[in-house]
């Protein structure tokens, strides 16, 4: 096995097996004490659960079979995810963790949709009143494979600029 397939099924492994555990931990202990959080450091995170019916920010989440299109999106964000795999040479180590972190966000949060209709959210952070929407590793996951990718795929100035001037 080449060394992105290799590191793409690292991160999978643990940002889905973060993802799934911490999930299970949240609907045992936290959904119990709902509304309240635990405060983990005052003024800027605490855990409080959450159940998200939609996508990020609830995005679809009193749309009638949302649950549905959602699960067909991330179908769609796996295949794309297999598909560059594909395509990337075999030392792209990096580019394989970023798509794992992808696939694994995906799985995580598309088993929520599956299993349980909504997703299972518990991270807030927060700047003094300012509150960021609830989430899970997963989103976490996604995030930053989406940002990694985003910064191996911006265009060089540098490059861009010898390339006009051949």
């Amino acid at each position: 096995m080449t060394k992105k397939y290799w590191f793409l099924l690292i991160a999978f492994v643990i940002a889905l097996g973060a993802d799934e555990g911490s999930k299970v931990w949240a609907r045992q202990y936290l959904k119990p004490i709902y509304p309240e959080s635990q405060v983990v450091v005052k003024n800027y995170f605490e855990l409080r659960y959450s159940e998200n019916p939609g996508s990020a920010f609830s995005l679809f989440g009193g749309v009638a079979g949302a649950r549905y299109f959602l699960l067909v999106v991330g179908l769609g964000a796996l295949v794309a995810v297999g598909y560059w795999a594909k395509k990337a040479p075999p030392e792209a180590g990096r580019l394989g963790a970023e798509l794992g972190l992808l696939a694994g966000g995906a799985i995580g949060n598309m088993w929520d949709r599956a299993v349980y209709g909504k997703v299972t959210d518990f991270i807030v952070w927060r700047y003094g009143s300012h509150e960021w929407p609830t989430f899970n590793i997963a989103d976490a996951a996604l995030v930053v494979g989406v940002l990694g990718l985003a910064l191996d795929t911006w265009p060089d100035p540098k490059a861009t600029a010898e390339a006009k001037n051949a």
